[in-house]
């Protein structure tokens, strides 16, 4: 490596402070608590045992969301991307969609005055639809920051995994306010007690944004590039075979939290016995065990490359997974230990797929010789956001075709069984395909440094014509 291209790849810039990454990291508190903790896990539940929505037409409700989500994921991603303004071309969205997201949860967990079961299932559909567009002009913009703040392949996961400590622990502390003090202030109440929390979190997670909005600073040289013709940057980011795995492997890893999330209620209030403050608490600790397993992850993924990091926690996931089939009836200090051993992958799914999709940006750049963070953060989160929806229109017809009866207090034997299988099998058959996916990435730490190169030079040559 010469030391023109080493300068331009390991300038002190590329290397942030403790304080800016936790201002990035903070950003990600509504987005990861919310889309990504509290409605994967509870928001089934509500809809099924609290609005007393059919488990079919509550499934409906969502996935005509994630419809929409096909369209304006990668349309959102591709605006930031060709945004312009005095703040940069991403904080803005953060900047005035901080409110309207906070608002627009709040009002998902409200169960209104309809009888009709098909009224009440568009009023879900509109309302999750609203919600999601918000989510997204948000989300996406705040994705795309990540790989603008550096280039650096390693100092890429040290942030990641500050936003992904951040999130988890965020996600632990909601999960205890959850379990300890709002359900149990609510008792027979669940209606109540679930309205309460969306609005103390909506209210919660406005702040973040706005924070993140005057720490996050965004790549100067990056927003006076030349504006890229949408339907050919679709092109480049299709024929991006690196990014298509990072892709794989983010879905066939977060499927797998998302049923987690959406099944384990069920599991755990209908199988285990668990009351839904105790059901918090079991998320609780798997998220806290995922947060004490971060710093291992991260040490993984630096002594080995990315992909065997992922590797290793994920096939151990999901031998964790496939062993609450055998979980007993009632067994709640067994339930507990798979809880916690659970974290390591869970931290894995977190941190790994978005560093490695973060580097395919260069990837990208090399063969068309533009930035289009915007673009792939789009449908980055748009494979987020199909994963909980594809999980949450599975699990309402598995649970009406096994005869799940609403708000039951025994359930039949076989809807234990189909949630036991749901919980336990699938999830483990995901994680394992996953894992041979990841076998295959092509993206390693040496090929990266030679892109980086490989552009540092471009650069050069670009400002001496």
């Amino acid at each position: 490596m010469n030391t023109s291209t080493t300068t331009a790849i390991n300038k002190p810039e590329e290397k942030l402070s403790f304080w800016r990454k936790i201002g990035y990291a903070i950003g990600d508190i509504g987005g990861s608590v919310g889309p990504g903790t509290i409605i994967p896990f509870w928001y089934l539940f509500f809809l099924t045992d609290i609005a007393k929505l059919d488990p079919v037409l509550a499934s409906i409700s969502v996935l005509l969301g994630k419809i929409w989500d096909a369209f304006n994921d990668p349309l959102v991603g591709s605006l930031s991307d060709r945004t312009r303004t005095r703040w940069g071309r991403r904080r803005p969205f953060l900047l005035f969609g901080a409110i309207p997201f906070g608002v627009s949860f709040a009002f998902l967990w409200i169960v209104p005055p309809i009888q009709n079961q098909i009224a009440l299932c568009l009023y879900f559909a509109v309302i999750y639809m609203i919600f999601d567009t918000i989510y997204t002009l948000v989300s996406c913009p705040y994705e795309a920051l990540t790989p603008e703040m550096t280039l650096d392949y390693d100092e890429r996961t040290s942030l990641i995994t500050y936003r992904m400590a951040v999130s988890i622990i965020a996600g632990l502390f909601f999960a205890l306010l959850l379990g300890e003090v709002v359900f149990p202030s609510f008792p027979g109440d669940q209606q109540t007690a679930f309205m309460v929390v969306g609005l103390v979190s909506g209210l919660i997670f406005i702040i973040p944004l706005f924070l993140t909005f005057f720490a996050a600073r965004e790549r100067p040289e990056f927003q006076t590039e030349e504006k890229t013709d949408l339907l050919k940057g679709l092109r480049f980011v299709l024929r991006n075979k690196e990014w298509r795995y990072t892709l794989a492997m983010s879905l066939l890893s977060w499927m797998p939290v998302d049923i987690a999330s959406a099944v384990f209620p069920y599991f755990l209030i209908y199988w285990v016995g668990m009351t839904e403050g105790d059901a918090s608490l079991v998320l609780g600790i798997i998220l806290g065990s995922a947060a004490l397993f971060l710093p291992l992850v991260l040490w993984l993924a630096k002594r080995l490359e990315k992909k065997t990091a992922f590797i290793v926690a994920t096939a151990s996931w999901a031998v964790i997974m496939l062993s609450l089939l055998f979980v007993p009836q009632g067994a709640v200090t067994l339930t507990y230990i798979v809880a916690a051993l659970a974290g390591f992958g869970v931290s894995s799914a977190h941190l790994l797929p978005r560093s490695m999709s973060a580097d395919v940006l260069e990837v990208d750049e090399l063969e068309s010789g533009a930035r289009q963070e915007g673009i792939y953060s789009g449908f980055n989160v748009f494979v987020r956001k199909l994963s909980t929806g594809l999980v949450l229109g599975l699990i309402g017809p598995v649970l009406a075709f096994s005869g799940y009866v609403e708000s039951a207090t025994i359930q039949t034997a076989n809807a234990t069984t189909a949630i036991r299988l749901m919980i336990a099998v699938l999830p483990a058959i995901l994680l394992l395909a996953g894992c041979i996916i990841a076998w295959f990435y092509p993206l390693t730490r040496q090929r990266h440094t030679e892109i980086l190169e490989e552009l540092a030079r471009r650069r050069l040559i670009d400002t001496q014509l």
